[in-house]
């Protein structure tokens, strides 16, 4: 008798209903509180501030570019893979979890988005009006008085001040067009993650209205390489051996980045397309993180005592609060403070930790005496 040819071999993989272990989810929760340090870390600095002296010796710049900028935006790409990989677990493959899933990422992203961004826009015109701030927070781009409803109402929902926020209008973004990306990885696996490499090299996103961009190439790729790992149910554990090797990799492609970064003139918030540094960027995110995936096992698993993992519960609220109370820190210092290498150490660890001492300490008081105020801003987290 003659057997039928079977499909299986060509046919796309069915999505499984999968759940993440206790290891997984405590490395996910450690990761978390480690990438919200990282990203305060990279927005501390003094040369983030168009006034700041820039005075430093070439050793100096090229140090800070390393600890500020080259490695902590690693944290960012990794975010969207992780967000990329949670959104198909627990995913059947029906349209009823693309719906589930939309909705409560709506919740979680988009109420916290529009809520601080409307306070970054009210906060920064009671800052503009006061004599004693104007002359600080009144140049620029973020100029509110004046303005017409309708360039407010874009500051609101596309380019909001606390400039940390573009992280959760991309990922909401990408949750919305999931159940498009979704049935080409189960068809296509690799070929979509390679396809979208090309625009994401060339730093293209999505254009928005004005100057703003609703996504850029960052979110949309990191976010598939998440979800092609879900869907193909690829490994997520690695020997702990590779961590020296990719280690040595990420310092090395960070450290090339650094130089560039130390010897150019361009201005920090300059396009990445436009300049130099759109090679070293893309290349210090692609050995970055699966380099931070792997080195963790080996020398981070600290981070799950229960006292840090206590304080990631305050991770979230870190992250959508840190700007622009973390400007109002630093303008004055760098003004104040003077010149000097020294000067710009001083100037970056007391904006570093003052800004994170106020924000978990507002944020322990308003969970411990308002735990539902707390959930609110947090788009419903309470843990």
């Amino acid at each position: 008798m003659t057997k039928t040819p079977s499909n299986t071999a060509t046919a796309a993989p069915a999505l499984r209903a999968q759940r993440i272990d206790d290891a997984l989810s405590m490395k996910l929760r450690a990761l978390s509180l480690l990438g919200i340090v990282m990203v305060v870390v990279g927005h501390a600095p003094s040369y983030r501030d168009r006034l700041a002296p820039s005075d430093r010796s070439f050793a100096f710049a090229v140090m800070e570019r390393l600890f500020t900028d080259a490695l902590p935006r690693v944290v960012v790409m990794m975010f969207f893979a992780v967000s990329g990989f949670l959104y198909v677990v627990g995913h059947s493959g029906r349209i009823a979890d693309d719906w589930r899933k939309i909705r409560a990422r709506t919740r979680s992203l988009m109420g916290p988005y529009l809520l601080w961004s409307f306070f970054g826009i009210v906060l920064y015109a009671a800052l503009q009006s006061l004599p004693w701030t104007a002359s600080w927070f009144s140049s620029g781009s973020r100029v509110i008085a004046g303005k017409p409803a309708s360039e407010l109402v874009r500051i609101w929902l596309f380019d909001p001040i606390p400039y940390q926020l573009w992280f959760l209008r991309d990922l909401w973004l990408m949750v919305v067009v999931t159940p498009i990306l979704l049935p080409l990885l189960r068809r296509f696996g690799l070929l979509v993650v390679l396809l979208l490499l090309v625009p994401h090299a060339l730093d293209k996103g999505v254009p928005g209205p004005g100057i703003s961009r609703l996504m850029t190439g960052d979110a949309y790729f990191w976010f598939a390489v998440g979800a092609w790992f879900a869907v193909r149910d690829l490994p997520t554990r690695f020997q702990a051996k590779w961590a020296w090797p990719w280690l040595l990799a990420v310092l090395a492609v960070a450290f090339g980045r650094s130089y560039v970064l130390a010897s150019g003139d361009w201005p920090v918030d300059a396009p990445f397309a436009d300049t130099p540094d759109l090679f070293w960027f893309k290349s210090v995110h692609l050995v970055g993180v699966p380099a931070l995936w792997v080195c963790y096992d080996r020398w981070l698993r600290w981070m799950e005592r229960p006292f840090w993992l206590g304080i990631s519960s305050y991770a979230f609220f870190v992250f959508v609060a840190h700007e622009p109370l973390m400007t109002m820190l630093r303008k004055p210092l760098v003004r104040w403070l003077g010149t000097g290498d020294m000067m710009h150490a001083l100037q970056f660890a007391i904006t570093l930790c003052g800004t994170l001492a106020i924000v978990l300490g507002a944020g322990a008081l308003l969970r411990r005496f308002a735990p539902g105020a707390f959930a609110f801003v947090c788009g419903g987290r309470r843990a």
